[in-house]
């Protein structure tokens, strides 16, 4: 049986994560995206899209996913520029807030290898500082 690895890509920012702390500057009284996540494959095709959920909630503000389709960026080496479904992080400051918001998300996803089936969580922190 093949081994499909599924690798976690974060198509805003530069860098793989896995579990990280991402800081992002967003603007006061607007819906901003500060991260997205994607799953894919050897094959270069997409994974079941991760389930998110907040575990740590903003205090001055909300937080919020919606579905997206988007290309891999070039650090997705050969897989670059292919399409693959992923959720979008949007964080919404409360209005007039300005100055730092921290929240916690956590994203499972099922990662199958040789015949076996595991649940992996991973939870990202996020400092955003609306200005």
């Amino acid at each position: 049986m093949r081994t499909l690895f599924l690798s976690v890509l974060i198509l805003l920012f530069p860098a793989l994560a896995m579990a990280d702390t991402i800081r992002e500057t967003v603007p006061a009284n607007k819906a901003s995206a500060v991260g997205s996540h994607a799953t894919y494959g050897p094959d270069c095709g997409g994974g079941v899209i991760p389930k998110m959920k907040v575990t740590r909630r903003p205090k001055n503000g909300s937080v919020s996913f919606q579905q997206i389709t988007r290309t891999l960026s070039e650090k997705a080496g050969r897989c670059a520029g292919r399409p693959v479904k992923g959720t979008v992080v949007i964080y919404t400051p409360n209005r007039g807030f300005r100055g730092e918001d921290v929240f916690n998300v956590r994203f499972t996803m099922d990662m199958h290898t040789y015949g076996t089936a595991k649940i992996r969580n991973i939870s990202n922190k996020y400092i955003v500082q609306v200005k």
